[in-house]
Formats: structure tokens, C-alpha cells, sequence
């Protein structure tokens, strides 16, 4: 319904941008010789507006700020300054629009996104060097300047991450009761948000972050009532959610697994997750173009170097991925100890369906005779991993 529109235009590994208008026709053309770079090229309405969109696309896609492959990558300096010269780029091209409001609007949407992916590269760092985001200052200098009721603040990403900024309850890690963190994200947006757009992306996001992100683990019942009320004017958003948290009142301790899905090994063989029971079976979920599901890999290493030979426990990891020569090309070249499995086509749909995932890494916990002890259990790098799985056996 918007009148305007940034798109993003993903090609293999690349993101692009172009501006869309209704009524306007927006000419882009990709291109690629000799196994080159892809190259973009815009024409017909809007061409300059597209070119400075597409500078913004590039600029700040997160990837170029981080590397699944610990081999490449950098130091958080040397992604800061790569930021900053991506940056000044972008301020180049759009100083080429006439002054007026396109030129301030792509100003103020690329001084944000600019000050998003500064938390961003913080965030990783502040994950490698196991401290929390409020220990450096610049993630408060940055976040307190932010204005919650402005609607671009959706487009940089800042609002969300000022919702976590404003919460006095401590941030749960996945596989923990979010039930606090949840209700008082609600309070914030019934209090403090009064922008109708900002309040329904924020509405959305709360429901992502419980039922998708931490997979609904708390007081289901409780959050529900609340969420449901505060999502009244958006029915689409309870229709969105609510199919998530009948699933995950349906995969509580102790339930049968929803969902039996037939998994392929690297040598293209087949089974039943059922064939597997017998063991305490710790399963992680991810995919190769999931960054957390990468950072999680050497700690899941160290986990299966630990039951390595213990009869009574199995590791596996089930790909989401859809491109399979991305996945082999992978597990090839980190060859992992423990064994590899891919969801194949329609597969995997039928599996995050069952299983009410919404968001990866995953890791589940089934006890020996395959019922579910997790449907969201702690990650290879919580430091308890170990002795939880341990005392199942």
C-alpha cells in the first residue's frame, strides 16, 4: 500500500537496492561476464533515487561486517573503518540529489543505518569477548539519542534495538523463561510508543522474539493474554502468532515429537529422525547463511569432542539450507565430528512447521526413547551444556 518502496534484491550472495514508486517504472538490469562481480544498472523513473538506494543496500548489508569462516575474519577495528569507508561512499552519492525532501530522507535513513551497524559490529564483539552490550559506552551513546516514535527508526533497525536498551529486566539467552523480558517489552510499547507504525512493528517484533526467537519458553498462557490484547488492532499479527503458540503448547516435555522428517546425509542416504532414538539426542538446526548458527559451531565441537564415544548420547546437526552444494561445501570444509544432516525441498517446511521454528539456531533435546525433553534447549555455548546433558544419562 506504501506509495514508495526501497526494495532489496538479493542475487546469490549479493544484496542490491532500487526505488519503487506506484505509477513509475523502475528499469534494472544484472549482469555478469566471466564469473565476475554482478554488476546493476538502473534506468527509467526514478534511476538516481535507485542508484542512491542501491549505494544504501550495499553499504550496510551486515555481511560484509562479519565471516562464518574464523580464517577470514577481521578484527572489530578493521570492520569499523571498512564501515566508515563504505559510509562516506554512500554520503558521496546521495550529496549528487538535488536538496529537497528525497535528499533528507536517504541523509537520515543512512545516518541510522550507519549507527545500526555500529551496534551490530559491537554486538559481535561483545560476544567473542563475553561481555554484555551496556559495558561498552558507545552502545548507550548511540541508543539514547534514538526517537522511538519516529517511523524511519523501523527502516534503520535502531527502535528495536532501543526496546532491549530500555529494559531494566536482564536479556534471556534462547532456552530460557522470557517471561519477564517479554511482559516488560510490552509495558514499554503500551507506555511509551504512541507513533500507530512504530507500535505495530514493535507489536510484531515482540511476538518474533517470544514465539519464533525463543520459541515461546515461559509462561505461554500469560503472554499470550497480554500479547493478544496489546496486538488487538492488527489481526493479521494474532493470525501470524497464534498457530506458533498452539505448536509450542504442543511440543512441552515429555510430548511425542510433532514432526518425523526424513533427513539426508551428505552421501544422499535416508532416514527417519525416529531411526536415531535409543540415545540422548542433542540436534542443532542451522543453515550456512546463519551467522549465530556459524558462531555456535565451535563450541558444538567441543561438546561432541566431550560425549565423543559415549554410547548413551548422539550430536546431530539438521541444515535448513536450501542450496545443498552450499551445505557440502561447508561440512567438507569443516569436516565435523559428529554426523551431518539436510532437510531436502518441501522437507524442511514440513519440519520448521511441525516443530513451531521460526528462527535459527535451534537446538533440541530428545530423551532415549525420542520423546521431547526441549523443543528449545541451551546452545553448545552455554557453559552448562555439558552437565545438563550429562545428567540425563
Amino acid at each position: 500500500p506504501e506509495k514508495t518502496l526501497d526494495a532489496d534484491i538479493y542475487v546469490n550472495d549479493d544484496i542490491f537496492g532500487v526505488h519503487l514508486q506506484q505509477g513509475k517504472t523502475a528499469v534494472v538490469e544484472i549482469s555478469r561476464s566471466d564469473q565476475g562481480p554482478v554488476q546493476i544498472a538502473f534506468s527509467g523513473d526514478n534511476a538516481d533515487l535507485s542508484r542512491v538506494y542501491n549505494a544504501c543496500a550495499r553499504a550496510f548489508d551486515i555481511m560484509k561486517y562479519f565471516s562464518p569462516d574464523p580464517a577470514e575474519t577481521k578484527s572489530p577495528d578493521e570492520y569499523r573503518k571498512l564501515l566508515d569507508s563504505e559510509y562516506a561512499r554512500l554520503r558521496e552519492e546521495i550529496a549528487s540529489l538535488d536538496k529537497g525532501d528525497e535528499r533528507t530522507y536517504y541523509e537520515k535513513l543512512s545516518q541510522g543505518k550507519y549507527a545500526w551497524s555500529r551496534l551490530r559490529i559491537l554486538m559481535d564483539q561483545a560476544f567473542d569477548e563475553g561481555k554484555a552490550f551496556n559495558e561498552y559506552p558507545e552502545y548507550a551513546a548511540i541508543l539514547e539519542k534514538v526517537d522511538p516514535n519516529d517511523p524511519l527508526n523501523i527502516r534503520t533497525g535502531l527502535v528495536f534495538s532501543w526496546l532491549g536498551f530500555r529494559q531494566k529486566t536482564p536479556a534471556t539467552v534462547p532456552g530460557e523463561d522470557a517471561t519477564d523480558y517479554t511482559l516488560e517489552s510490552i509495558d514499554i510499547v503500551e507506555r511509551e510508543i504512541t507513533d500507530p507504525a512504530v507500535r505495530r512493528s514493535l507489536t510484531n517484533y515482540i511476538g518474533y522474539s517470544f514465539f519464533m526467537l525463543n520459541s515461546g519458553n515461559g509462561d505461554v498462557k500469560r503472554i499470550w493474554e497480554r500479547f493478544s490484547t496489546l496486538a488487538r488492532p492488527w489481526p493479521e499479527i494474532i493470525a501470524r502468532y497464534e498457530p506458533m503458540m498452539k505448536s509450542i503448547t504442543g511440543t512441552a516435555r515429555g510430548s511425542e515429537i510433532p514432526y518425523d522428517p526424513v533427513l539426508t546425509d551428505p552421501e544422499g542416504r535416508t532416514c527417519r529422525l525416529s531411526d536415531l532414538f535409543g540415545r540422548f539426542t542433542y540436534i542443532d538446526v542451522w543453515a550456512t547463511w546463519c551467522v549465530p548458527c556459524c558462531r555456535e559451531i565451535p563450541h558444538l565441537e567441543k561438546v561432541a569432542e566431550h560425549f565423543k564415544g559415549n554410547d548413551k548420547v548422539l550430536i546431530i546437526s539438521i541444515s535448513t539450507d536450501e542450496d545443498r552444494d552450499k551445505w557440502l561445501q561447508k561440512i567438507r570444509k569443516d569436516n565435523p565430528a559428529w554426523p551431518q544432516y539436510i532437510l531436502d525441498g518441501e522437507e524442511g517446511q514440513r519440519f520448521l512447521s511441525g516443530w513451531g521454528i521460526g528462527g535459527i539456531p535451534r537446538f533440541i533435546m530428545l530423551t532415549s526413547d525420542g520423546r521431547i525433553f526441549s523443543a528449545d534447549a541451551m546452545r553448545p555455548s552455554d557453559e552448562r551444556i555439558v552437565e545438563t546433558i550429562e545428567a540425563q544419562l
